[in-house]
């Protein structure tokens, strides 16, 4: 134990030092002095290995963003069978061999090794060599607190060459056969369930066979979510455990039914529990392969074979083994998994049931069968929700109350029915060609998801919880250390729960100020208002209305109070379907000039807000100065009348002002310059995402603002914000979604605090100085 134990620190320490150099040597130094009193010296050797391996391994990512926008021919490999999108275009990854820029006709090394998410309207075999034309798309990140930004690369289909590679089409494939194989079969039975199952039960039905998640609808996972039964949808201990308890339970079974002579000879070299263990393995290493080898499976693949072998050679109970080998396999295989939330998540859970059974006292011999397993499986699934919870709402944001009756009552019934039936029968399928169970499983697997989804709209299913610090997550788990450290003294359990009861009563006095985010949603715009009553405002939803709801949720927000739409382009209302689908909209406002589908204001009060208008509350003021019935504009088309139809608001708090001005070009701008001292604004949200067609001068300068806000999207095919604008802005300090991420600026007694998503986020520490932001942000929010 203590040498993967070590060489898990090496790893870790390796990591840690990229951002906090100075504490994470300090540390060695500690841990090396304490070895050294122990005359552990051969420990102190493995973490130095452990570091030294890391860095081995290491690979710095490569800075291709140029690559963005691009048309390209690649040659490459297909490393995965093609998966359906919603809108009907097939995903699957691609592994690049070599590419040539379209344009220049240069070779870009660099793409090399590199690989895509290619959309395209065919399905490549896996395996197979093609050679095509391609787009890759333009830099999607959105950095915003909440929002989930990634760095891959994906791209459109353009053309396939006339030089096709047929190894993959022929059998012949740059994989091993097996894993070729197992990729074919996989792809088989995924087709066959998403065309002979319903959706919702075809996705489910894939994600614990298979493990294919991408068609489960986004819905289906805040459901399985608030409940606690997200672990359910992503094949790791559940699966495992519970298929080997049914498959060890029904081989015992058979083999002490076998007549008695063919029992006798049998058991003079096993046990039938041996026996049994002995042919569990095959099957849990088919499913390991039919699974796509996650992360979670493999380790929980780990775990149950090393538990089967100890049953075979007669040595049981060495789980906190088990689970470090199972972590150092990972590791050594890939160093970069330590990083990895499902990998922590997974190892958490595992780490506190093991605690919470390892030497269980007062157990009555007398108790039933039935209490004890209502026993066992309160404790389980007490221990597992405690043990994640910290990080489960550092990262997502909520608490499911419902778990221990969800885990307790739906999880068995998933895991000893649907989950044996479903791989059994896509064994049968992949042997036989026929699903045999197919009517059961889908009978079962709808009903697995209506107890689902009725008690997650149970109230109050799940508690909602704004971002807090990261250093509460970390001395959670230090102080639960410490317990373990201290032999389980029952005073010291309640050391892991000082710094969140410290925390809650800060937060509970802390005075609320008004708080403007205005958010990355790329080309562009949403802003969301926290008042200082506590009520929330949106200004606009941006195209998807992802980023919004992702913030939202981030904030910890349940309802919004109203949702405010400056005009009717979809950049700026695309979302709002979305977001309402996710959270409850008291009121809906805007100019009276956008037209709803009937549905849309079934549940939501509609207001519509003209030139005159004054919303007020407690601390702040909301000015509606454009447009008024009145107003049409005499030049431009469609496009250009909706623009200048933007609502412009101005919100007061209790010393400074904001405003927004929509999409507004010159000729609103000029209508509403005589108002001028009503304009005069702190800030400004700079109208039409910074275009020239808004840079009317009389109005930047009636509004004179200290501070301009630009929602832009990166590499933007308009050229927004434009020069002309930034050269009538030059007395202000200007800030940018497309470089600066989400913007904050929050209205306190000292003036106006302002941050940025790019200054918040952890930074890989190059000095002291580095290191120390570094530490601050630990007990930082946004």
């Amino acid at each position: 134990m203590s040498f993967f134990l070590s060489f898990l620190t090496g790893i870790v320490l390796f990591y840690s030092f990229q951002y906090f150099p100075f504490s994470t040597v300090f540390a060695i130094l500690l841990f090396s002095i304490y070895l050294s009193i122990k005359r552990r010296f051969l420990l102190i050797f493995i973490i130095l290995s452990g570091i030294a391996f890391a860095f081995v391994r290491y690979e710095p990512a490569k800075d291709i963003s140029y690559i963005r926008g691009k048309e390209v021919v690649v040659r490459g490999i297909f490393e995965s069978y093609p998966v359906k999108t919603e809108n009907g275009m097939f995903m699957q990854s691609l592994n690049i061999k070599s590419a040539v820029d379209i344009k220049t006709g240069e070779r870009l090394d660099e793409l090399a090794g590199q690989e895509i998410m290619l959309f395209s309207d065919r399905e490549f075999y896996h395996g197979s060599e093609y050679e095509i034309a391609i787009k890759f798309l333009r830099d999607r990140t959105r950095l915003n607190p909440g929002s989930w930004s990634s760095d891959g690369l994906y791209a459109n289909l353009l053309d396939v060459s006339d030089l096709v590679y047929k190894r993959g089409l022929m059998g012949e494939t740059e994989f091993p056969p097996c894993i070729s194989k197992i990729q074919e079969f996989r792809y088989r039975l995924n087709r066959y369930i998403d065309e002979n199952f319903k959706k919702d039960s075809g996705a489910f039905i894939a994600a614990i066979t298979t493990g294919e998640r991408a068609n489960i609808d986004e819905e289906l996972r805040d459901a399985f979510s608030a409940t606690g039964l997200a672990h359910i949808l992503s094949i790791s201990g559940t699966h495992f455990g519970l298929f080997s308890v049914f498959l060890f339970g029904i081989f015992r079974f058979l083999i002490i039914a076998l007549p008695y002579r063919i029992l006798q000879r049998i058991t003079i070299f096993l046990t039938p529990s041996q026996a049994a263990a002995i042919l569990c393995l095959p099957f849990m290493l088919a499913y390991l392969s039919l699974s796509g080898g996650s992360i979670p499976a493999v380790r929980s693949f780990i775990m149950i074979g090393l538990f089967m072998l100890g049953l075979i050679i007669g040595r049981k109970g060495f789980w906190l083994n088990s689970l470090l080998f199972a972590a150092f396999v990972l590791v050594f295989w890939e160093p970069e998994v330590i990083l990895d939330l499902s990998l922590q998540l997974s190892f958490l859970a595992v780490l506190f049931i093991g605690f919470s059974l390892w030497n269980k006292e007062n157990e009555k011999k007398e108790d039933s069968r039935v209490f004890k397993y209502l026993k066992n499986a309160v404790l389980l699934t007490l221990s597992a929700s405690i043990g994640t919870a910290p990080l489960v709402a550092y990262e997502f944001h909520y608490f499911s109350i419902i778990s221990p009756i969800s885990n307790l009552f739906i999880a068995p019934f998933i895991g000893f029915i649907l989950i044996p039936l479903s791989v059994v029968s896509s064994f049968l399928f992949l042997i036989t060609g026929y699903y045999v169970f197919t009517p059961v499983v889908s009978a079962v697997s709808d009903v697995s998801i209506l107890l689902v989804r009725l008690l997650s709209d149970v109230p109050f299913a799940d508690i909602k919880i704004p971002a807090f610090p990261l250093i509460i997550v970390l001395l959670f788990y230090a102080g639960f250390i410490f317990y373990f450290l201290s032999e389980k003294k029952r005073y010291t359990l309640i050391i892991p729960f000082v710094p969140i009861m410290i925390y809650l009563s800060i937060s509970i006095l802390e005075k609320k100020e008004l708080d403007i985010t205005y958010l990355d949603v790329g080309q562009g715009d949403s802003s969301v208002i926290e008042l200082p009553d506590g009520k929330t405002i949106a200004i606009d939803t941006g195209r998807s209305g992802r980023e919004t709801a992702s913030f939202l949720k981030y904030r910890g927000k349940g309802a919004v109070e109203a949702v405010i739409l400056s005009h009717a382009h979809p950049d700026h209302t695309g979302g709002l379907n979305y977001i309402s689908k996710r959270f409850k909209i008291k009121d809906l406002w805007d100019s009276g000039r956008l037209i709803y589908p009937d549905t849309y204001l079934s549940n939501i009060t509609h207001r519509t807000l003209s030139r005159g208008d004054i919303i007020e509350g407690n601390g702040y003021r909301i000015h509606v100065f454009h447009p008024y019935p009145e107003f049409y504009t005499m030049y431009g088309d469609e496009y250009i009348d909706a623009n200048n139809d933007s609502l412009v608001l101005k919100i007061e708090g209790r010393n400074k002002s904001f405003l927004f001005t929509g999409d507004i070009e010159e000729e609103a701008e000029e209508d509403i310059v005589h108002l001028s001292r009503w304009l005069k604004s702190d800030v400004i949200k700079v109208p039409h995402h910074g275009s020239k067609v808004s840079a009317y001068e009389p109005f930047l300068k009636a509004v004179s603002p200290k501070f301009a806000v630009i929602s832009t999207g990166r590499d933007n095919p308009f050229g927004h914000p434009h020069e002309e604008i930034l050269d009538t802005l030059r007395g202000a300090k200007i800030f940018r979604t497309d470089l600066d991420g989400a913007i904050k600026i929050r209205e306190s007694a000292k003036g106006l605090e302002i941050k940025t998503y790019k200054d918040f986020q952890f930074k890989r520490a190059r000095s002291f100085r580095d290191e120390v932001k570094n530490i601050k942000r630990l007990f930082e929010k946004w």
